[in-house]
Protein backbone atom coordinates (compact mmCIF):
# COMPACT_ATOMS: atom_id res chain seq x y z
CA UNK A 1 0.00 0.00 0.00
CA UNK A 2 1.49 3.47 -1.19
CA UNK A 3 1.38 6.04 1.65
CA UNK A 4 0.71 9.43 0.57
CA UNK A 5 3.97 10.68 0.84
CA UNK A 6 5.18 7.80 -1.76
CA UNK A 7 2.33 8.56 -4.00
CA UNK A 8 3.44 12.02 -4.25
CA UNK A 9 6.96 11.54 -4.40
CA UNK A 10 6.85 8.94 -7.64
CA UNK A 11 4.36 11.34 -9.14
CA UNK A 12 6.31 14.28 -8.86
CA UNK A 13 9.35 12.26 -9.77
CA UNK A 14 7.45 11.23 -13.52
CA UNK A 15 5.73 14.41 -13.68
CA UNK A 16 9.81 16.51 -13.15
CA UNK A 17 11.02 14.31 -15.69
CA UNK A 18 8.37 15.04 -17.96
CA UNK A 19 9.11 18.82 -17.34
CA UNK A 20 12.29 18.09 -19.69
CA UNK A 21 10.92 16.96 -22.47
CA UNK A 22 11.57 18.34 -25.74
CA UNK A 23 9.41 21.39 -26.68
CA UNK A 24 7.90 22.28 -30.17
CA UNK A 25 10.68 25.25 -30.88
CA UNK A 26 13.12 22.15 -30.08
CA UNK A 27 11.95 20.21 -32.87
CA UNK A 28 11.67 22.87 -35.43
CA UNK A 29 15.38 23.78 -34.25
CA UNK A 30 16.45 19.99 -34.69
CA UNK A 31 15.00 19.92 -38.40
CA UNK A 32 16.68 22.72 -39.44
CA UNK A 33 20.62 21.00 -38.47
CA UNK A 34 21.77 20.06 -41.10
CA UNK A 35 24.19 16.97 -40.30
CA UNK A 36 23.70 14.54 -37.23
CA UNK A 37 27.21 16.42 -35.82
CA UNK A 38 24.53 19.40 -35.38
CA UNK A 39 22.05 17.78 -33.81
CA UNK A 40 24.30 16.11 -31.38
CA UNK A 41 25.86 19.61 -30.23
CA UNK A 42 22.00 20.97 -30.01
CA UNK A 43 21.36 18.00 -27.53
CA UNK A 44 24.41 19.23 -25.98
CA UNK A 45 24.12 22.34 -25.57
CA UNK A 46 20.31 23.15 -25.47
CA UNK A 47 18.37 20.43 -24.22
CA UNK A 48 18.56 18.15 -21.11
CA UNK A 49 20.23 15.60 -23.12
CA UNK A 50 23.41 17.42 -22.31
CA UNK A 51 24.37 14.80 -19.09
CA UNK A 52 24.81 11.95 -21.74
CA UNK A 53 27.45 14.06 -24.20
CA UNK A 54 29.82 14.64 -21.10
CA UNK A 55 33.27 14.39 -22.01
CA UNK A 56 32.31 13.55 -25.92
CA UNK A 57 32.92 15.63 -29.12
CA UNK A 58 29.61 16.12 -31.03
CA UNK A 59 31.06 18.05 -34.53
CA UNK A 60 31.92 13.86 -35.90
CA UNK A 61 29.63 12.12 -34.10
CA UNK A 62 28.62 9.05 -35.61
CA UNK A 63 24.63 8.40 -36.33
CA UNK A 64 24.97 4.73 -34.44
CA UNK A 65 26.70 6.37 -31.65
CA UNK A 66 24.59 9.45 -31.02
CA UNK A 67 21.40 6.60 -30.71
CA UNK A 68 23.15 4.54 -28.49
CA UNK A 69 24.11 7.53 -26.04
CA UNK A 70 20.05 8.26 -26.63
CA UNK A 71 19.65 4.71 -25.29
CA UNK A 72 21.86 5.16 -22.29
CA UNK A 73 20.13 8.16 -21.13
CA UNK A 74 16.22 6.32 -21.49
CA UNK A 75 18.01 2.83 -19.36
CA UNK A 76 18.82 5.58 -16.39
CA UNK A 77 15.71 7.62 -16.83
CA UNK A 78 14.50 3.51 -16.35
CA UNK A 79 16.87 2.99 -13.33
CA UNK A 80 16.39 6.37 -11.65
CA UNK A 81 12.22 5.38 -11.14
CA UNK A 82 13.07 1.85 -10.42
CA UNK A 83 14.72 2.91 -7.37
CA UNK A 84 11.50 4.93 -6.46
CA UNK A 85 9.50 1.81 -6.88
CA UNK A 86 11.93 -0.09 -4.67
CA UNK A 87 12.36 1.83 -2.14
CA UNK A 88 8.34 1.67 -1.29
CA UNK A 89 8.74 -2.27 -1.53
CA UNK A 90 6.63 -2.64 -4.70
CA UNK A 91 7.80 -5.03 -7.05
CA UNK A 92 6.44 -2.99 -10.52
CA UNK A 93 10.20 -2.09 -11.55
CA UNK A 94 10.70 -5.79 -12.53
CA UNK A 95 9.05 -4.47 -15.74
CA UNK A 96 12.04 -2.20 -16.64
CA UNK A 97 14.26 -4.99 -15.95
CA UNK A 98 12.44 -7.82 -17.54
CA UNK A 99 11.83 -5.01 -20.89
CA UNK A 100 15.07 -4.80 -20.93
CA UNK A 101 16.30 -8.05 -20.74
CA UNK A 102 14.45 -9.13 -23.76
CA UNK A 103 15.90 -6.12 -25.87
CA UNK A 104 19.51 -7.38 -25.11
CA UNK A 105 18.27 -10.91 -26.03
CA UNK A 106 17.07 -10.19 -29.25
CA UNK A 107 19.80 -8.21 -30.13
CA UNK A 108 21.59 -11.09 -29.86
CA UNK A 109 19.63 -13.19 -31.56
CA UNK A 110 19.54 -10.86 -34.61
CA UNK A 111 23.20 -10.83 -34.36
CA UNK A 112 23.61 -14.46 -34.33
CA UNK A 113 21.19 -14.96 -37.36
CA UNK A 114 23.55 -12.51 -39.26
CA UNK A 115 26.83 -13.85 -38.37
CA UNK A 116 27.89 -10.69 -36.53
CA UNK A 117 27.50 -11.64 -32.71
CA UNK A 118 30.80 -10.27 -32.24
CA UNK A 119 29.10 -6.98 -32.51
CA UNK A 120 27.04 -7.30 -29.17
CA UNK A 121 28.27 -4.72 -27.12
CA UNK A 122 25.97 -2.74 -24.84
CA UNK A 123 27.11 -1.51 -21.77
CA UNK A 124 24.12 -0.54 -18.82
CA UNK A 125 23.71 1.80 -15.89
CA UNK A 126 24.88 -0.11 -12.93
CA UNK A 127 21.66 -0.77 -12.03
CA UNK A 128 20.48 -2.84 -14.60
CA UNK A 129 23.58 -5.06 -14.47
CA UNK A 130 23.20 -5.54 -10.76
CA UNK A 131 19.57 -6.67 -10.87
CA UNK A 132 19.62 -8.73 -14.17
CA UNK A 133 19.41 -12.41 -14.09
CA UNK A 134 21.58 -12.33 -17.46
CA UNK A 135 25.11 -13.18 -17.69
CA UNK A 136 25.74 -10.10 -19.86
CA UNK A 137 29.95 -11.12 -20.11
CA UNK A 138 28.49 -14.26 -21.18
CA UNK A 139 26.05 -12.56 -23.73
CA UNK A 140 28.52 -10.15 -25.23
CA UNK A 141 30.71 -13.78 -26.12
CA UNK A 142 28.22 -16.21 -27.94
CA UNK A 143 29.08 -17.62 -31.44
CA UNK A 144 25.65 -20.36 -31.31
CA UNK A 145 22.34 -20.35 -30.38
CA UNK A 146 23.28 -23.29 -28.18
CA UNK A 147 25.89 -20.70 -26.30
CA UNK A 148 22.77 -18.08 -26.21
CA UNK A 149 21.19 -21.09 -24.38
CA UNK A 150 23.76 -21.59 -22.03
CA UNK A 151 24.36 -17.98 -21.40
CA UNK A 152 20.24 -17.98 -20.00
CA UNK A 153 20.86 -21.07 -18.04
CA UNK A 154 18.71 -20.47 -14.41
CA UNK A 155 16.31 -17.88 -16.39
CA UNK A 156 12.70 -17.99 -17.47
CA UNK A 157 14.16 -16.84 -21.12
CA UNK A 158 16.26 -20.34 -21.41
CA UNK A 159 12.41 -21.81 -20.94
CA UNK A 160 10.84 -19.70 -23.77
CA UNK A 161 14.23 -19.77 -26.12
CA UNK A 162 14.96 -23.61 -26.02
CA UNK A 163 11.75 -24.69 -28.41
CA UNK A 164 13.68 -22.77 -31.04
CA UNK A 165 17.08 -24.73 -30.84
CA UNK A 166 17.07 -26.04 -33.93
CA UNK A 167 15.76 -23.86 -36.04
CA UNK A 168 17.02 -20.87 -34.82
CA UNK A 169 18.85 -19.96 -38.01
CA UNK A 170 16.11 -18.44 -40.06
CA UNK A 171 13.91 -15.39 -40.38
CA UNK A 172 11.14 -17.35 -39.77
CA UNK A 173 13.00 -18.44 -35.91
CA UNK A 174 13.86 -14.80 -35.33
CA UNK A 175 9.68 -13.88 -35.50
CA UNK A 176 8.81 -17.13 -33.92
CA UNK A 177 10.99 -16.26 -31.00
CA UNK A 178 10.43 -12.12 -30.62
CA UNK A 179 6.79 -13.14 -30.79
CA UNK A 180 7.60 -15.85 -28.12
CA UNK A 181 9.69 -13.26 -25.76
CA UNK A 182 6.76 -10.72 -26.08
CA UNK A 183 4.51 -13.17 -25.52
CA UNK A 184 6.05 -13.98 -22.14
CA UNK A 185 7.30 -10.25 -21.68
CA UNK A 186 3.21 -8.95 -20.95
CA UNK A 187 1.92 -11.99 -19.66
CA UNK A 188 4.19 -11.48 -17.03
CA UNK A 189 3.18 -7.88 -16.27
CA UNK A 190 -0.06 -8.87 -16.68
CA UNK A 191 -0.06 -11.04 -13.87
CA UNK A 192 2.11 -8.48 -11.86
CA UNK A 193 -0.22 -5.68 -11.88
CA UNK A 194 -2.95 -7.76 -10.81
CA UNK A 195 -1.46 -9.20 -7.94
CA UNK A 196 0.40 -5.55 -7.18
CA UNK A 197 -2.83 -3.86 -7.44
CA UNK A 198 -6.86 -3.60 -6.68
CA UNK A 199 -9.58 -1.47 -7.53
CA UNK A 200 -9.12 1.55 -9.54
CA UNK A 201 -5.42 1.05 -9.34
CA UNK A 202 -5.66 -2.14 -11.43
CA UNK A 203 -8.21 -1.24 -13.63
CA UNK A 204 -6.09 1.84 -14.55
CA UNK A 205 -2.99 -0.38 -15.07
CA UNK A 206 -4.54 -3.02 -16.88
CA UNK A 207 -6.47 -0.56 -19.21
CA UNK A 208 -2.87 0.58 -20.28
CA UNK A 209 -1.46 -2.42 -21.02
CA UNK A 210 -4.59 -3.58 -23.38
CA UNK A 211 -4.14 -0.52 -25.27
CA UNK A 212 -0.12 -0.79 -25.45
CA UNK A 213 -0.55 -4.61 -26.67
CA UNK A 214 -3.37 -4.26 -29.19
CA UNK A 215 -1.17 -1.19 -30.82
CA UNK A 216 1.66 -3.79 -31.03
CA UNK A 217 -0.45 -6.44 -32.62
CA UNK A 218 -2.01 -4.58 -35.06
CA UNK A 219 1.32 -3.06 -36.23
CA UNK A 220 2.71 -6.73 -36.14
CA UNK A 221 -0.09 -8.55 -38.05
CA UNK A 222 0.01 -5.52 -40.49
CA UNK A 223 3.61 -6.06 -41.30
CA UNK A 224 3.74 -9.62 -41.18
CA UNK A 225 0.42 -9.62 -43.88
CA UNK A 226 2.08 -7.19 -46.37
CA UNK A 227 6.02 -8.31 -46.20
CA UNK A 228 5.77 -12.32 -45.61
CA UNK A 229 1.98 -12.78 -46.62
CA UNK A 230 2.27 -14.57 -43.26
CA UNK A 231 -0.19 -17.31 -42.98
CA UNK A 232 -2.73 -18.09 -39.42
CA UNK A 233 -0.11 -19.62 -37.62
CA UNK A 234 2.44 -17.61 -37.43
CA UNK A 235 -0.02 -14.33 -37.44
CA UNK A 236 -2.10 -16.09 -33.99
CA UNK A 237 1.86 -16.37 -32.70
CA UNK A 238 1.75 -12.40 -32.22
CA UNK A 239 -1.49 -12.36 -30.23
CA UNK A 240 -1.14 -12.10 -26.33
CA UNK A 241 -4.21 -13.83 -25.00
CA UNK A 242 -6.89 -11.77 -22.84
CA UNK A 243 -4.66 -8.74 -23.24
CA UNK A 244 -6.56 -6.91 -25.70
CA UNK A 245 -9.90 -4.43 -26.28
CA UNK A 246 -10.57 -6.19 -29.37
CA UNK A 247 -13.21 -9.12 -28.99
CA UNK A 248 -12.11 -12.75 -30.25
CA UNK A 249 -13.80 -12.10 -32.88
CA UNK A 250 -12.34 -9.00 -34.04
CA UNK A 251 -9.43 -10.29 -33.40
CA UNK A 252 -9.78 -13.52 -36.01
CA UNK A 253 -11.71 -10.54 -37.58
CA UNK A 254 -8.02 -8.98 -38.68
CA UNK A 255 -6.02 -12.25 -38.86
CA UNK A 256 -8.56 -13.73 -41.67
CA UNK A 257 -8.31 -10.16 -43.37
CA UNK A 258 -7.03 -11.43 -47.08
CA UNK A 259 -4.30 -8.47 -47.42
CA UNK A 260 -2.52 -6.11 -45.55
CA UNK A 261 -4.67 -3.06 -46.74
CA UNK A 262 -8.05 -5.29 -46.14
CA UNK A 263 -6.49 -5.68 -42.47
CA UNK A 264 -6.94 -1.43 -42.46
CA UNK A 265 -9.78 -1.10 -43.27
CA UNK A 266 -11.22 -3.73 -40.90
CA UNK A 267 -10.09 -1.59 -38.18
CA UNK A 268 -13.45 0.35 -38.95
CA UNK A 269 -15.22 -2.14 -37.13
CA UNK A 270 -13.15 -2.26 -34.12
CA UNK A 271 -12.72 -0.39 -30.88
CA UNK A 272 -9.87 2.01 -32.47
CA UNK A 273 -11.99 3.09 -35.07
CA UNK A 274 -12.97 6.43 -33.43
CA UNK A 275 -9.43 6.83 -32.59
CA UNK A 276 -8.12 6.63 -36.18
CA UNK A 277 -10.79 8.48 -37.28
CA UNK A 278 -9.55 12.07 -34.56
CA UNK A 279 -5.82 11.57 -35.74
CA UNK A 280 -7.60 12.18 -39.59
CA UNK A 281 -5.78 8.76 -40.30
CA UNK A 282 -5.46 8.37 -44.03
CA UNK A 283 -5.86 4.48 -45.06
CA UNK A 284 -4.32 5.29 -48.47
CA UNK A 285 -1.15 7.57 -47.53
CA UNK A 286 -0.43 6.97 -43.75
CA UNK A 287 2.02 4.34 -42.28
CA UNK A 288 -0.19 2.15 -39.68
CA UNK A 289 2.76 2.79 -37.85
CA UNK A 290 2.57 6.01 -37.09
CA UNK A 291 -1.12 5.95 -36.71
CA UNK A 292 -1.31 3.66 -33.75
CA UNK A 293 1.91 5.44 -32.24
CA UNK A 294 -0.14 8.71 -32.56
CA UNK A 295 -3.28 6.64 -30.51
CA UNK A 296 -0.93 5.02 -27.80
CA UNK A 297 0.93 8.59 -27.38
CA UNK A 298 -2.61 10.67 -27.21
CA UNK A 299 -3.48 7.69 -24.50
CA UNK A 300 -0.39 7.70 -22.75
CA UNK A 301 -0.79 11.70 -22.25
CA UNK A 302 -4.35 11.21 -21.17
CA UNK A 303 -3.89 8.69 -18.33
CA UNK A 304 -0.22 10.94 -17.78
CA UNK A 305 -2.23 14.24 -16.85
CA UNK A 306 -5.38 13.01 -15.34
CA UNK A 307 -4.51 9.18 -13.58
CA UNK A 308 -3.34 10.07 -10.01
CA UNK A 309 -1.86 6.54 -9.37
CA UNK A 310 1.54 6.97 -9.15
CA UNK A 311 2.49 3.61 -10.81
CA UNK A 312 0.00 4.13 -13.84
CA UNK A 313 1.91 7.69 -14.33
CA UNK A 314 5.42 6.62 -14.25
CA UNK A 315 4.03 3.81 -16.77
CA UNK A 316 2.62 6.62 -19.29
CA UNK A 317 5.68 8.82 -18.87
CA UNK A 318 7.97 6.00 -19.90
CA UNK A 319 6.04 5.61 -22.82
CA UNK A 320 5.87 9.02 -23.34
CA UNK A 321 9.89 9.38 -23.11
CA UNK A 322 10.68 6.47 -25.41
CA UNK A 323 8.31 8.14 -28.09
CA UNK A 324 10.53 11.27 -27.88
CA UNK A 325 13.61 9.19 -28.64
CA UNK A 326 11.79 7.66 -31.70
CA UNK A 327 11.20 11.16 -32.98
CA UNK A 328 15.05 12.24 -32.21
CA UNK A 329 15.99 8.80 -34.16
CA UNK A 330 14.10 10.06 -36.64
CA UNK A 331 15.62 13.10 -37.02
CA UNK A 332 18.57 11.75 -37.03
CA UNK A 333 18.21 9.03 -40.04
CA UNK A 334 16.36 11.70 -41.95
CA UNK A 335 19.01 14.23 -41.99
CA UNK A 336 21.88 11.09 -42.54
CA UNK A 337 19.73 10.24 -45.51
CA UNK A 338 18.85 14.09 -46.53
CA UNK A 339 15.33 13.34 -46.46
CA UNK A 340 13.60 16.92 -46.83
CA UNK A 341 12.63 18.42 -43.40
CA UNK A 342 8.48 18.29 -44.18
CA UNK A 343 9.01 14.68 -44.66
CA UNK A 344 10.83 13.90 -41.48
CA UNK A 345 7.97 16.26 -40.22
CA UNK A 346 5.32 13.70 -40.87
CA UNK A 347 6.57 10.95 -39.16
CA UNK A 348 7.35 12.96 -35.62
CA UNK A 349 4.47 12.50 -32.97
CA UNK A 350 3.40 14.66 -30.30
CA UNK A 351 6.01 17.16 -31.46
CA UNK A 352 3.63 20.10 -31.52
CA UNK A 353 4.61 20.48 -35.02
Amino acid sequence: MFSSFTSNAILAKSRAMYGRRLLEQNYLDLLNCHSVGEVASYLKTRTFYSEVFEGIATSAIHRGRLEELLRKRLLKQYASLCRYEMSIGQDFYKYFITKNDITQILNCVRLLNTGHSADYLFSMPAFFNEHTELDLFKLASITSFAELLDALDGTEYKKVLAPFENEAKTSRSTLDIEAALYNYFYTQLWQLAKKEFSGKRRKGMLDVLRIQVDMRTIVNLYRLKKMLNADEELLRKFIIPGISNLSDKQMTMLIDAPTAPDLLKSLERTPYAKQLKKIDYDLKKDYIEVATHRILNNWSKKFFRFSTDPTVVMFCYISLAENEIENITHIIEGIRYTVPADKIKTMLIGAGI
